[in-house]
């Protein structure tokens, strides 16, 4: 028996326990119903250790939502794909790892089809509140309000990190005073970031979802 279990020992690849990472990233801009999804696959090297995770590709390419994505090398990227059209809150991205073997990851984001405040127009003096459409806001989510004023002179960005399960944003007059009297345009970008194991592989996902751009009024 004990020279069994030695047997099977001498039989393990010592590459199987070495660090892999993919990255998969999703952003979808909807004023101009762009999509884009990129994958970034990294393993370690027994010999290159000292220089970390080094790029790899797929046996076989890479797929995003079944598609065959572009092999590109920008930043570290190994695959992309760029595609017009509606909004997919589900995202699955597939490759194979050293030895041929499929794998895949699915990630969600909700999309955000409109918000609106309430009062209407928003008042530097009061509190305001924020609803929109669609899902509430999920663990590892956060909202980004992005504030310029119609002259172009000044951007006002805001970071929200949301609660789970939260359908609005109160903001206190003190965080409105921030902004100053006028016409602002303002769009939102839905974010979030998971983390998984697949089989052997740590996988980091990102998703940005860019909303249609609004026109607000501010009075002191």
């Amino acid at each position: 028996m004990i020279l069994l279990i030695a047997a099977l020992g001498s039989c393990t690849d010592p590459a199987d326990n070495l660090e892999r990472r993919a990255e998969c990233y999703v952003r979808y801009l909807v004023p101009e119903g762009q999509l884009l999804a990129e994958l970034s696959l990294r393993r370690e090297f027994e010999d290159q250790k000292q220089n970390g995770l080094q790029p790899i590709t797929s046996p076989g390419g890479a797929r995003y939502r079944g598609t065959l994505m572009e092999q590109v090398t920008l930043r570290g990227v190994a695959y992309q794909i760029e595609q017009l059209g509606g909004y997919p809150s589900t995202h699955t991205f597939e490759w194979n790892d050293a030895k041929g073997a499929p794998r895949s990851f699915t990630m969600e984001l909700a999309a955000i089809p409109s918000f609106s405040f309430s009062p209407s127009p928003i008042s530097l003096k009061k509190p305001a509140t924020l609803t929109w459409e669609g899902a509430p806001l999920e663990k590892g989510e956060a909202l980004v309000f992005m504030w310029e004023s119609v002259d172009g002179r000044l951007t006002v960005p805001m970071d929200i990190i949301g609660t789970p399960g939260q359908k609005q944003i109160d903001f206190p007059a003190a965080q409105l005073s921030k902004l100053q009297p006028g016409i602002w345009t303002l769009y939102l970008v839905r974010k979030k970031q998971v983390r998984s194991k697949v089989e052997n592989t740590d996988v980091i996902g990102l998703m940005e979802y860019y909303t249609r751009v609004d026109t607000i009024t501010i009075q002191n």
